[in-house]
């Protein structure tokens, strides 16, 4: 039996679904299998990069294998097997205007006989140039924010060390919401700022933005934090870039 992981890594990634697929197949390969995190959590999955992930990542990794189209054409989480054991899963409505986006989220066994467990969970807010969401002359991504915090205190046991992470498309007040809903994002909780986590030049173009993040609360705290800037041959494996922690469970 593995011993408790005092220290293990993060990452979310929004992984642009079959834009430039298959061009972009290695580089995404490259990057996991260079920087194995432990707890991988992906917005914009397609069955076909799902695939290609598990090339790399099984079987020492494992993920959510579930019927629900979210799963493999949205989001899904991975997780080292030597130091988690999942033992329990689920997709929780919270407002997103597309139709298979979810607050996805499992429950992790640590595998060290102590009983503790860490929930880990995503989301991808919705993007501002949404129909409906123009149409509604409202920032959307608010009552997200404040329903992801509800199905949290659902879903979260008492005290459990929680990560929530994602393609939040925002960078002001949702951000705001979930902090005053408990949540800390890794940056802030390391006194530094938050980098731009899109576009991920030259594979794609745009002002800069921040716009994946990764947030906390419980006994665990972050111990470093870095958006990464990984290219194969000049391409980045989205136009995204990945957002990689390492945290740190409190005794």
């Amino acid at each position: 039996m593995a011993s408790l992981p005092i220290r293990f890594t993060v990452c979310t990634y929004n992984i642009w679904t079959n834009t430039r697929w298959p061009e972009r197949r290695a580089a995404l390969q490259g990057f996991v299998a260079s920087h194995l995190p432990d707890v991988l959590c992906l917005q914009e999955v397609i069955p076909d990069s799902r695939a290609a992930l598990d090339e790399v990542l099984l079987p020492t990794h494992q993920r959510v294998d579930d019927a629900f189209e979210g799963w493999s054409n949205e989001g899904n989480i991975y997780w080292n097997t030597a130091f988690f054991e999942m033992a329990a899963y689920d997709a929780e409505q919270i407002g997103i205007l597309e139709t298979l986006r979810r607050l996805f989220w499992v429950r992790l066994n640590l595998r060290d006989g102590s009983g503790r467990t860490l929930l880990v969970s995503t989301a991808h807010y919705t993007y501002s140039g949404h129909p409906e969401a123009i149409a509604s002359e409202k920032n959307v991504r608010m009552p997200q924010a404040r329903e992801t915090i509800a199905a949290l205190a659902r879903v979260a046991h008492a005290d459990e060390p929680t990560l929530f992470m994602g393609d939040l498309n925002d960078t002001n007040q949702p951000i705001h919401i979930l902090r005053e809903g408990g949540l800390q994002d890794c940056f802030t909780a390391l006194g530094r700022y938050a980098p731009n986590t899109w576009p991920a030049m030259p594979t794609s173009k745009g002002p800069q933005q921040t716009i994946d993040w990764m947030l906390h609360r419980g006994p665990i705290q972050p111990m470093t934090a870095e958006v990464v800037d990984y290219y194969l041959d000049d391409l980045a494996p989205s136009d995204h870039k990945p957002l990689l922690a390492t945290y740190q469970f409190k005794q």
